[in-house]
């Protein structure tokens, strides 16, 4: 089975952030030799020394890596940048009457075009750029998040061992960043079944209900979405953001995004108790990463 389309511009946008950080300076005052003490710049510093084991690893296997297919998604990229995350509802009726759902387009029909059109567009040169990087065959790690969630991967591509020599240990590190990444989603997960969220989104499904009954903010969008998939683009927009403004002036009403923000904070907190181990071996990791890096001079 071939790569996706989504994994062969993910693969593509690696090597573009490898050219767009491969200078990145800390800038927290650290001096030559030492490890920066920001965590921003640490993140900079690790993301640099990766960028550059794999193109070393890409050279070696007489790969030419091109940025060429990052730029396809660029005007993608920046409209997602306009966009705000609401992760219990929107809840700013100003914004939503102009944007929606923040989903900067007419009908989900449009999407499911756009979305195969790109599936095609793969080279054989963008695929065997797909492969060097994430490995091919059946993938050899995997580890399972805390949302219950199966992440696999390979070890045998550039990335990989990249990690591998960045970190010591690929497979721990693997294992510890799909944790410590997935541990939001995680703790969104739980305010999502918490019984407090769910009596407030009692309350916010009685509230918007006039308009459209939906039992969450999720299906108020799919709701939409079906409806507008058979609707011209202004009549889509329009109803799109009649639904927005009734969900942002629900979710004010009842206090929904307010709840749920104050319960993520208690899960999360919870979490990184359960998963302290982890969090530890992923620092270790981490430390190991940065002196790496400042003694190859990465």
């Amino acid at each position: 089975m071939r790569t996706s389309r989504f994994v062969s511009t993910l693969a593509l946008s690696v090597y573009v952030a490898t050219v767009a950080v491969g200078c990145a300076d800390g800038g927290d005052g650290s001096g030559p030799g030492s490890v920066p003490r920001s965590v921003r710049a640490q993140d900079a510093l690790l993301q640099t020394a990766q960028s550059a084991l794999v193109r070393r690893c890409l050279t070696d296997r007489h790969i030419e890596p091109s940025a060429e297919p990052g730029t396809a998604d660029a005007g993608q990229d920046r409209g997602i940048a306009q966009r705000r995350e609401f992760p219990y509802g929107i809840d700013d009726p100003e914004w939503a009457a102009e944007h929606g759902f923040g989903s900067g387009q007419g009908s989900g029909a449009t999407t499911k075009e756009a979305a195969a059109a790109k599936e095609a567009d793969v080279s054989p040169r963008q695929q065997r750029l797909v492969d060097a990087l994430f490995g091919t065959g059946r993938r050899e790690l995997s580890t399972r998040t805390a949302t219950g969630l199966v992440v696999r991967t390979n070890s045998d591509g550039c990335l990989a061992e990249a990690q591998r020599v960045l970190y010591g240990d690929q497979g721990r590190w693997f294992r510890t960043e799909v944790t410590i990444n997935n541990l939001g989603a995680a703790a969104h997960q739980r305010v999502t079944r918490d019984p407090a969220y769910r009596a407030v989104l009692v309350r916010w499904a009685r509230c918007v209900a006039p308009v459209q009954k939906a039992e969450d903010p999720g299906e108020l969008r799919r709701v939409w979405q079906r409806r507008a998939a058979g609707l011209d683009p202004q009549r889509a927009t329009e109803s799109e953001r009649r639904y927005a403004v009734a969900e942002a002036r629900c979710v004010l009403r009842t206090g929904l995004a307010d709840t749920g923000a104050r319960l993520e904070r208690r899960h999360a907190a919870e979490l990184r108790t359960e998963y302290a181990d982890v969090i530890a071996e992923h620092r270790r990791l981490r430390e190991h990463g940065l002196r790496f890096a400042v003694r190859q001079g990465l």
